[in-house]
């Protein structure tokens, strides 16, 4: 939950993500609208799919228990490297590498040198007497201390070993990447009702893939069979932003058939998968608080 989202964002949403999946096995037998759903809000649907994907490899092949050794993690569904070091050092004790963007900022820094990040932990954990201490020190002065700018070199526990506060160059490393050109869009969304239910589809594309959707105008972002409204009338926009697209969402209460649509009451969307700037227009619409 923690890639890509901000931890104060995190944190409510993960204590009641363990509640509702407590364990492995609980992941493993749960279907994936549960899990999507318990993960609306929080983006990045990918990551939850995932999430289920690798309980239901580690039910299958590992009898349910994780494995410890980092090539084993490796072969779990959505288990890259990172998080193979993590659980490895961080779980287990085992001396493994972990390279985020604040560990990768921090030796970048301290050796003066891009795109050596891997060897470079790889050799420092090795030498660490606690694999987990050292891989969580890293990552909390990347964090807290050697931030992307102003850092606080004054208060770094590893300031006299720094090579690029030496030089005077900390501002130059890492080396910024540019950035990805951003699309700003626009899309109609439809709220149209029915005895106090509203009217969603599915989405098929790989981005909002079997997440539930008001109707919308044409678009390549969302890909369900656009609906075409009948006196539809403009309540209100938001803006709303999805990876490197800036969406300015319009709202419309409109009048449409039901076809190829499944009816919602808005008190059961806590059940359903759903983005979380459906109930933000749900809101401007009036529908629900």
């Amino acid at each position: 939950m923690a890639q890509q989202t901000r931890m104060e964002v995190v944190l409510a949403y993960f204590e009641r993500f363990v509640e509702r999946f407590p364990t492995i096995a609980a992941l493993a037998a749960a279907s994936e609208d549960d899990v999507t759903a318990a993960w609306s809000g929080l983006g990045y649907y990918r990551r939850a799919r995932m999430l289920r994907e690798g309980a239901l490899g580690v039910r299958e092949r590992f009898g349910g228990r994780l494995p410890e050794d980092v090539d084993e993690l490796l072969t779990i569904p959505g288990i890259g490297r990172y998080t193979a070091g993590a659980v490895a050092s961080i779980a287990f004790g085992k001396r493994a590498p972990v390279v985020d963007g604040n560990v990768a900022r921090v030796l970048a820094r301290l050796f003066a040198a891009d795109d050596q990040a891997w060897p470079r932990a790889t050799e420092l954990v090795a030498l660490s007497k606690s694999p987990r201490d050292f891989n969580q020190g890293l990552m909390e002065i990347g964090a807290l201390i050697c931030t992307p700018r102003n850092p606080s070199c004054t208060r770094c526990p590893l300031r006299r070993h720094c090579a690029a506060l030496a030089a005077k160059r900390v501002e130059d490393f890492p080396r910024r990447k540019a950035k990805a050109v951003t699309r700003q869009m626009t899309i109609a969304l439809y709220v149209v009702t029915n005895r106090g239910r509203v009217m969603m589809q599915r989405e098929k594309g790989a981005l909002m893939r079997d997440m539930f959707h008001l109707p919308h105008g044409d678009t390549s972002l969302l890909t369900g069979k656009p609906l075409r409204p009948r006196k539809a009338t403009l309540v209100g926009s938001f803006r709303h932003t999805v990876t490197n697209r800036h969406i300015t969402f319009e709202v419309y209460q409109a009048t449409g058939n039901g076809q190829r649509a499944t009816w919602i009451d808005p008190d059961d969307l806590h059940a359903i998968p759903h983005p979380s700037y459906v109930r933000k227009a749900l809101r401007l619409a009036g529908i629900c608080k």
